[in-house]
């Protein structure tokens, strides 16, 4: 987000428009500065996105292809030192 307000509205200081929030764009920036903004607001929402798809997939690869051990009782007390 941060580099595509550099990018495409450079007079705009990105700490202004973090601190303003999504909800708050078209009561403090203009009519012309809006569409850039959210346009910016969408390009980090997917990222983000593609980032936790991602996360996702490996986790749910990793559950279902790893090892899976039956744990004991006994093996957790001695691992743990007693406390378990």
């Amino acid at each position: 987000m941060l580099k595509a307000l550099a990018k495409n509205l450079p007079e705009i200081n990105p700490a202004v428009v973090l601190g303003t929030g999504a909800t708050q764009i078209k009561q403090v920036f203009t009519a012309e500065q809006v569409p850039i903004i959210e346009g910016a607001y969408m390009t980090g929402l997917k990222a983000v996105f593609a980032i936790t798809v991602a996360a996702y997939g490996t986790a749910t690869l990793v559950g279902v292809f790893g090892s899976w051990k039956k744990l004991h009782a006994g093996q957790l007390k001695e691992a743990a030192g007693g406390a378990a």
